[in-house]
């Protein structure tokens, strides 16, 4: 397994087996510099490196790793399948106009100057889009839906006091769309409480932003946690699950406040549908009109916490039953055995 440097998060990798290799540059960045070393360093490993299935699925890998074998740059063995990620669409609602545009026209071009890859969606609804959207360029590729899942384990006991309270996770940026989970949260009962867990929202200029949505007695009840090492005592606490993104594609946080058996309020984005037909207590918004929607959040949680361990256990069984790590298991092996059944075409 490739990435740029270790912080972390790969640390388990030895534990199965796994060897972690280095690519300076193989991140999302600003520097020009830094994205030239990275793409070269992956052309170096892809080039070193021999491999029955090569899979690009993090962001800046997926780009680079196409453009290598669009521009010829990097040559695979006739027996090596290619394995692309979508962890969502690149265009589409909820992009930035310009980058929308962008990311299709890149798309288009990459799917017509690559080999036969396998593409990989985290939905059907997503592969269905996008094989609208590109047409003839979709031809030559083979396509693939592998939901994303969560592992979170037990939950620590938590006592629940007075009041309500949601949680929001995600780093800041366009996407996860804070302003509004901001707004809609002034619009419930003062007994309501907020955690956003996150990067960037423990930092002072986010909370200063945070400041000019909501009055002081509403900022009072925010609280900002920043990135959290471990997730499951806030959810063990909490009452439900915001995300107001603005574009997602199957998104882990959710899945994580589904695992842990929580009502689950959620925007328009692509994969919510999926999510909210397989949980019995998921809401959708459009978040047009926040007041009537503040409502009906109120009603979801109202019912929640009315009789909060069964309807936690009904949650909880919903989860089990679509989105388990053993059903994921299963499949990522069935995609590896088709995988290897034969080579590309």
């Amino acid at each position: 397994m490739a990435s740029d440097e270790n912080r972390g998060g790969y640390d388990g990798l030895k534990d199965v087996g796994i060897q972690h290799l280095t690519v300076r540059g193989l991140k999302s960045s600003l520097s020009p510099l830094r994205l030239w070393h990275g793409m070269h360093g992956l052309r170096r490993l892809l080039r070193h490196e021999t491999a029955d299935v090569v899979w690009f699925h993090a962001r800046l890998a997926v780009v680079f790793g196409r453009l290598l074998l669009a521009l010829r740059l990097w040559r695979p063995a006739a027996r090596t399948r290619i394995v692309v990620t979508y962890h969502g669409l690149p265009f589409g609602p909820g992009h930035r106009p310009g980058m929308a545009g962008l990311s299709k026209w890149l798309e288009r071009g990459l799917l017509r100057f690559c080999p036969a890859l396998d593409l990989v969606f985290l939905t059907q609804t997503q592969a269905d889009h996008m094989s609208a959207v590109m047409g003839g360029a979709m031809a030559r590729h083979r396509i693939h839906v592998l939901p994303n899942s969560s592992n979170l384990g037990a939950l620590p006991s938590a006592v629940h006091g007075p009041g309500r309270h949601l949680v929001m996770t995600g780093r800041c940026g366009w996407q996860k769309n804070y302003p509004l989970a901001l707004r809609i949260f002034a619009e419930l009962p003062g007994d309501f409480t907020l955690t956003l867990c996150g990067a960037g929202t423990q930092t002072p200029a986010f909370q200063a932003e945070a400041a000019k949505c909501l009055t002081p007695e509403a900022m009072a009840r925010v609280r900002f946690a920043g990135p959290l090492r471990d997730v499951r005592p806030v959810l063990a606490a909490a009452d439900g699950y915001l995300l107001c993104s603005r574009y997602e594609g199957l998104p882990i946080g959710a899945l994580e406040a589904f695992e842990a058996g929580l009502p689950l309020i959620l925007s328009h984005f692509d994969g919510a549908g999926e999510l909210a037909s397989t949980h019995p207590m998921a809401l959708t918004c459009g978040f047009d009109d926040l007041k009537r929607d503040a409502a009906r959040m109120v009603d979801l949680i109202e019912a929640y916490t009315a009789d909060r361990e069964a309807q936690s256990a009904r949650i909880r069984a919903a989860w089990a039953k679509h989105w388990s790590r053993e059903l994921f298991a299963t499949r990522v092996q069935a995609l590896f055995a088709e995988l290897l059944s034969a080579p590309p075409t």
